[in-house]
């Protein structure tokens, strides 16, 4: 299980309590992988991650607008891929595919990685700048 440290946190509250979350639905995953793959609970844990994407991502990016965060168009790409991936996932896993579970638990695992702890880091600085605490 992945545990909340100060290497995930942005400093940022309200961001910090979203990407919480996101180890949370990791944590989903890590338990469904270990209870066999069952196929109700991948299907739910992937609906999961598609909504708290959209979410947030949409919530992120807003501050990104508002606070003209040079990088934004980038940062959403980003976002733009996870999406698409986390969509394919979903098909791969209706149409039967429940074997899927250690790409998909990789792949969260990177994104927690390389982006939470990477590229959200970028706009730090602008967002404290615009007052977001």
């Amino acid at each position: 299980m992945i545990e909340w440290n100060g290497e995930h946190s942005v400093g940022i509250s309200v961001i910090d309590e979203k990407h919480k979350e996101f180890i949370d639905i990791i944590n989903k995953v890590i338990v469904a992988k270990q209870h066999d793959n069952n196929p109700e609970k991948i299907e739910e844990v992937l609906r999961e991650i598609i909504d708290y994407a959209w979410n947030h991502f949409r919530d992120e990016e807003s501050y990104m607008v508002e606070f003209c965060y040079p990088e934004y168009q980038y940062h959403k790409e980003e976002h733009l891929d996870f999406v698409h991936r986390a969509n394919s996932y979903f098909k791969i896993v209706t149409s039967g595919n429940y074997q899927i579970l250690n790409e998909i638990l990789e792949y969260l695992k990177r994104w927690l990685v390389n982006h939470i702890q990477g590229t959200d880091q970028k706009y730090v600085e602008c967002f404290r700048k615009n007052g977001l605490k």
